[in-house]
């Protein structure tokens, strides 16, 4: 017989109630209220990383290799989830979770893209799949704290919106909606952690935020850490193994058996 994980809040199929279609009404009204901040360029100096190393005719090869960190935990994932003997969630938990799985290793290919040339173009490519990651994250977080029906509607409005924001970035500069996508998803994941009980919530939510929150910590520090270490290694290539733990982080209750 399967197991099925329940979101904390709800446990069968019903319409929105009031609290939760304002609940997701703010989420929604808070991110395009920071879309609407002043335009946000991208910074030149953003593709100048520390670690210039070439390894077997790869360029940047420290930041292209450390891609494979995402491949792995993404496929890892994407494994679980096809399995029989894996826990069950609600729906909208698993369509969160599928599109973090999938959303890393598209993550890998795009990053390891983007780093071999360094530009906005490029950029373009890393920055799309993160998106359906933190769509999947925040979607994931809602159906399991709120209820699978919020979650799910959550889940179809934060995936365009990622790809709107990117393909936005690209053809107006203005980087206010990606920003809000990524940082606003994360903060809502937070306020969710604060104003919701855990109940039956398997997933390690602070976890997942500490991890992120120190691979934001050591790319902002790229060069330091690289003058630090004496070359051996630079923040960003950090960066990647760390969100990649977060990631895993996450994922990790997929590992029990049904």
């Amino acid at each position: 017989m399967k197991r099925v994980v329940q979101p904390a809040l709800s446990r069968s199929r019903r319409g929105l109630s009031r609290a939760e279609s304002i609940g997701l009404a703010a989420i929604v009204l808070t991110m395009l209220a920071w879309a609407m901040l002043p335009a946000t360029g991208q910074d030149p100096g953003y593709h100048h990383f520390a670690d210039q190393r070439e390894w077997l005719g790869v360029p940047r090869a420290a930041d292209v290799l450390s891609n494979l960190a995402f491949a792995l935990v993404g496929f890892a994932g994407v494994i679980r989830l096809a399995s029989r003997r894996r826990p069950r969630f609600a729906p909208a938990t698993d369509a969160g979770l599928w599109c973090i799985a999938l959303g890393l290793v598209l993550t890998a290919i795009g990053s390891a893209w983007y780093h071999r040339d360094p530009n906005n173009a490029t950029l373009v490519w890393d920055r799309l799949p993160m998106t359906l990651v933190f769509a999947g994250i925040l979607g994931a977080a809602i159906a399991q704290r709120i209820g699978s029906d919020v979650g799910r509607v959550a889940l179809s409005l934060l995936v365009p919106l990622g790809v709107l924001s990117v393909l936005y970035w690209n053809m107006t500069g203005n980087l206010a909606l990606y920003l809000a996508v990524q940082f606003g998803g994360i903060g809502g994941v937070l306020l969710l952690l604060v104003l919701t009980r855990k109940g039956n919530d398997p997933f390690p939510w602070a976890w997942v935020l500490a991890w992120y929150a120190l691979a934001k910590i050591v790319e902002y520090w790229d060069r330091p850490i690289w003058d630090a270490t004496h070359g051996l290694i630079a923040g960003h290539t950090l960066k990647h193994l760390l969100a990649a733990v977060a990631g895993a982080a996450l994922l990790w209750p997929l590992r029990a058996r049904r």
